[in-house]
């Protein structure tokens, strides 16, 4: 392939044809082998050609022929094979779809839709068209809502209407023939033709180094996309080239941020710091503390100062938590008592926000209630509007560091946090499953009360087994809620280490949920539990596999806009291209605590 690849720069750059020789190189099938060729460089709109001769050879000349016609040809620097990249698809499959039934949820489903892997020939008014199967990856395009609308705009019918759900359906129920295709799909770095699976560029190197390097990596595009005042970049859709988040399009001025997020990130600043001494982390973790501090309010908790976040209007119990566990992470290094007046203070109002029975407050201010004025003394039912499912854990885990770590804690505080901490330990892992049971997903996602239990079993008489097993039911939960080599076809192999809600769903490649994995096992580990541990590692190393398949690196940012601003990031899904701060935030820290307990003898593509 590699010598293909040689043939067809030199074809584009002058008169010379591909030569005949190269039919040989790829199996081809003149009934349905249709072939794109896409030329892709930074800040040019790509350009391509598709076509279906009656050899490989032929198809490749005429493709090529069109492409040097185009008027924006001429820009593409074919010589420089980092910067012009050069897509080859060619259909190597059709076969029959119902597009009335297409969906992405039922694994055995005949009009299963796989984005990245599923294509599709449609005619429309008598044109014929193709969605070649790495437009998945290239357009961002997860759903079917996603797909069908961008299928509209591609044939006209978007025309019709600008609402969404009415395209869909018009996509449905339009006279439109539709087939499912696949195809094989190369392309180029460099000298080098990589075969793509679902859009992105084999093979995925999975050894202790590789996980090393991506991981700073992606601390380092934290770095690099921290803004003036300490804050980081929040989102980045590296298909439109905009860090307006989808989620909240309407505010640009200033642009959405997260509280809990920005100290997630200094969390990550920080484990690139224990992974590597760079004191470079430490002083941007610095800096991003300056912000987070910069956010905060006062009030008073048994006549003592006592201070919280206020950010977007709100002050969350999850903020103070993140906000504590991060300046805690910066004392743990660097035994500064710098920040120690707002760390007090921050423990002091978690303590504020826990009930007499152990349930904590999710909010202390939020604008739909009490006037946006501070909440305290609510009822039940306003309780139960503003209980967070994460929030606590976060804030216990914030309070099991401070507790455990930080030096000359007064003791009545340190017999405050003890007993506060038992009591909301004690209302997650019994009451609220019986009190909240309605807010349980089928997949456990409460990652920060385990990695608040990894810690709080180590100080005497909190090592419950009521929270041990809390830990390792849920992980077993997730287990059991994993795609594995033994439950996913052929065309989905890529799915292995992701999780699932229901059966069948597009997979979640999910750090967070990782994290409180890998806690988990530290905890087997801790309790000198080897064959849970031994297990625990046995799924972990099949989540970091998948996980590795989110990693933007130099090879697969080939279809962004700008490929330098998401180079090193880990993105949302296999083929949705988003990256968020926590998307980075959550994989990093992942791969920082699992890096020291993962065999340095594994190595795979």
């Amino acid at each position: 392939m590699n010598q293909l690849l040689q043939a067809l720069r030199e074809c584009l750059r002058g008169d010379k044809a591909i030569p005949e020789e190269y039919n040989s190189h790829i199996s081809y099938n003149p009934n349905i082998s249709q072939i794109y060729l896409t030329l892709y460089q930074e800040d040019i709109k790509p350009i391509r050609w598709g076509t279906k001769r009656e050899t490989f050879v032929t198809s490749l000349n005429r493709i090529t022929q069109k492409l040097k016609e185009h008027k924006k040809f001429p820009l593409f620097k074919i010589e420089d094979t980092r910067k012009c990249r050069i897509l080859l698809e060619i259909v190597t499959k059709e076969y029959p779809c119902n597009i009335r039934n297409l969906t992405t949820m039922q694994m055995h489903s005949q009009n299963r839709f796989e984005p990245g892997v599923n294509g599709f020939k449609y005619k429309y008014n008598g044109i014929l068209r193709f969605f070649m199967p790495s437009e998945g990856y290239t357009k961002s395009i997860m759903s079917v809502n996603q797909l069908l609308n961008h299928l509209s705009k591609e044939c006209g019918v978007a025309k019709k209407t600008d609402k969404i759900s009415e395209r869909v359906h018009l996509m449905r129920r339009e006279p439109i023939e539709y087939t499912f295709i696949e195809s094989e799909a190369f392309i180029s770095y460099e000298n080098t033709f990589y075969k793509l699976e679902r859009g992105y560029p084999l093979p995925i190197e999975f050894s202790k180094e590789s996980i090393f390097d991506k991981t700073i990596k992606s601390i380092d595009w934290l770095v690099r996309h921290m803004n003036d005042d300490g804050s980081f970049l929040y989102y980045y859709d590296p298909y439109k080239d905009t860090i307006i988040d989808d989620m909240h399009p309407n505010m640009v001025h200033p642009l959405y941020n997260n509280i809990l997020r920005h100290s997630g990130g200094t969390i990550t600043l920080l484990r690139g710091y224990e992974l590597t001494q760079n004191t470079l982390y430490l002083q941007k973790a610095k800096e991003s503390l300056k912000f987070l501090i910069s956010t905060f309010r006062t009030h008073t908790y048994q006549k003592e100062y006592a201070c919280y976040p206020f950010f977007n209007k709100k002050s969350k119990l999850g903020g103070a938590g993140i906000g504590l566990v991060a300046l805690m992470h910066y004392y743990i290094h660097t035994q500064t008592q710098e920040f120690r007046k707002e760390i007090d203070g921050l423990v002091r109002h978690i303590l504020s926000r826990i009930d007499k029975d152990g349930e904590m407050i999710g909010y202390y201010i939020h604008p739909k209630f009490n006037n946006g004025k501070a909440l305290i003394n609510i009822d039940d039912a306003i309780k139960k509007e503003l209980f967070s499912f994460y929030y606590p854990g976060e804030a216990l885990l914030g309070l099991a560091l401070y507790y455990l770590y930080m030096p000359n804690i007064d003791s009545n505080l340190r017999d405050s946090i003890r007993s506060k901490a038992e009591m909301a330990l004690d209302f997650l892992v019994d009451i609220r499953p019986l009190k909240y049971n309605y807010m349980f997903t089928s997949l456990p996602a409460d990652a920060w009360l385990m990695q608040a239990i990894e810690e709080w079993v180590k100080v005497e008489g909190l090592a419950k087994k009521s929270y041990i097993n809390f830990v390792y039911n849920d992980t077993k939960q997730m287990f059991d809620q994993m795609y594995k080599q033994s439950n996913t076809l052929e065309i989905n192999k890529d799915y292995v280490g992701g999780f699932f809600y229901n059966y069948g769903d597009h997979a979640y490649h999910d750090a967070s949920r990782c994290e409180g994995i890998v806690s988990a096992y530290y905890l087997a580990k801790y309790l000198k539990d080897e064959t849970k541990a031994q297990w625990i590692m046995k799924h972990m190393v099949l989540s970091a596999k998948g996980l590795m398949k989110t990693f933007h690196d130099e090879r697969s940012v080939y279809a962004h806009k700008n490929p330098t601003k998401a180079l090193h990031s880990f993105r949302f899904k296999l083929t949705r291209q988003w990256v968020r701060v926590d998307s980075v935030q959550h994989a990093a820290c992942f791969f920082a605590r699992l890096l020291p307990k993962l065999d340095k003898h594994e190595h795979t593509t």
